[in-house]
């Protein structure tokens, strides 16, 4: 039954109805709490309500249940960069290129924090 609610979540994100995505995301978790994918796609979903908070709560929840899952690292990376928050994205950032040393756009994205940084220092 949880599988469908999250098919369901996935149809609603698709139609850009992120609050029912949401929603369904959630009653999915509710079901089984170790669905990984329902974690990193309300994740997705709230950053789209531009709820970065919660989205980085799920994306930290994915990562702790797969360490592995490199795609949440690099995700949190950006909300975390959102949130002004450059070390913890930096953080993420290097998580990721630990794993995969040749995920470009990481490298690209890496960079783009630092100057961030260093911008944000002289504002």
């Amino acid at each position: 039954m949880e599988h469908e609610y999250h098919n369901l979540g996935n149809d609603y994100y698709k139609l850009g109805d992120f609050q029912s995505a949401v929603d369904h995301y959630s009653k999915a978790l509710e079901l089984n709490p170790e669905l990984i994918e329902s974690y990193f796609n309300r994740g997705l979903a709230y950053t789209r309500l531009r709820e970065f908070e919660k989205a980085v709560e799920d994306h930290s929840k994915a990562i702790s249940l797969d360490p592995g899952l490199i795609e949440a690292y690099y995700t949190r990376g950006l909300l975390y960069e959102y949130l002004h928050d450059y070390e913890k994205a930096l953080n993420d950032y290097d998580a990721v290129l630990e794993m995969k040393p040749d995920y470009h756009e990481v490298r690209e994205q890496r960079e783009i924090a630092v100057r961030k940084k260093l911008d944000d220092r002289f504002i």
